[in-house]
């Protein structure tokens, strides 16, 4: 660390070489955890100085000829290391989030033209719902509907990183399945989407419930083939939950022998005690079509 805080101090806010430092000192960060705690308060502070002067130089648009054109790159990697040691540090960021403005420069960028900006912005809600939601909660209601705005296949990353945090169900459950029913979604969106409705059903099936039946079989294409994780063993479960709440919505849907293959994995993926559990719930016709034509 050592080196690296003492090129961290000799170069300038205005020096490009700042974004391999930036980035290389969120990598440490990250991998550090606790052991970044020496370093965090200065390294936290100059992120959110480069993020509001930033911010201030985007007055260039609306007077161009008294200021010049920012670097938004400046901001976006500031952005990147506050994810950084918010992911690494956890509770620990908890007193430097609760003496800034960060949350108040968040809300600016989150609006930013630039989408690798909002992608940045949204990625760092994330890791500070994650680590003190304490201090992003009072700004949930201004948040939600820039995030719901925000769900457009047209900016693929940004769109990924917008449907982390969905609490406002009835704001963005139609937006999400009709992404997940676009054909032409992105793989990676089709994932993000799948998961975060996984995780709204787990939170709140009774609001999702309803729309089961639009969105039960491009879910299940959308998780089969993506690796094992606690993000997707909680998007299964929230489904799980879904269905035993309105399992009509897949008694409804047209299976195929495709989709056979699909519900024999999902059976495998929750594992026998999980799924005798939720299924054990199950109308006894629903229970009869699935032992009969699926055999599960």
């Amino acid at each position: 660390m050592p080196p690296l805080i003492q090129k961290w101090n000799m170069l300038k806010d205005e020096n490009k070489d700042l974004f391999a430092l930036l980035e290389c000192l969120s990598s440490v960060a990250t991998a550090l955890q606790s052991g970044f705690l020496p370093y965090c308060e200065p390294v936290y502070q100059r992120c959110v100085n480069l993020v509001q002067k930033t911010l201030a130089q985007a007055l260039h648009n609306a007077q161009p000829d008294q200021y010049e054109a920012p670097d938004k790159d400046f901001m976006i990697v500031a952005l990147d290391l506050l994810s950084g040691l918010a992911e690494g540090l956890r509770g620990n960021i908890e007193q430097l989030v609760a003496c800034s403005n960060i949350l108040t420069l968040m809300y600016q960028c989150m609006q930013d033209k630039m989408p690798e900006v909002r992608q940045s912005s949204f990625a760092l809600l994330g890791d500070l719902t994650k680590a003190c939601f304490q201090h992003v909660k009072p700004c949930i209601a201004d948040f939600m509907p820039i995030l719901g705005t925000n769900l457009n296949p047209e900016f693929i990353s940004v769109g990924n990183n917008a449907t982390w945090m969905q609490p406002y169900i009835p704001m963005v459950l139609h937006q999400l399945v009709e992404i997940i029913n676009r054909p032409s979604t992105p793989k990676t969106l089709l994932e993000n989407t799948a998961i975060t409705i996984g995780h709204l059903g787990y939170v709140c099936p009774q609001e999702v419930a309803p729309v089961l039946q639009q969105f039960i079989r491009p879910w299940c294409t959308s998780l089969r083939n993506i690796r094992d994780n606690e993000e997707k063993d909680s998007a299964f479960r929230g489904i799980c939950t879904v269905i035993s709440v309105n399992p009509s919505g897949v008694v409804q849907v047209r299976w195929t022998l495709k989709d056979h293959l699909i519900l024999h994995g999902f059976k495998n993926q929750v594992g026998d005690e999980n799924w005798r559990h939720f299924s054990d719930q199950f109308p006894l016709p629903l229970k009869e079509r699935l032992a009969a034509y699926y055999g599960v």
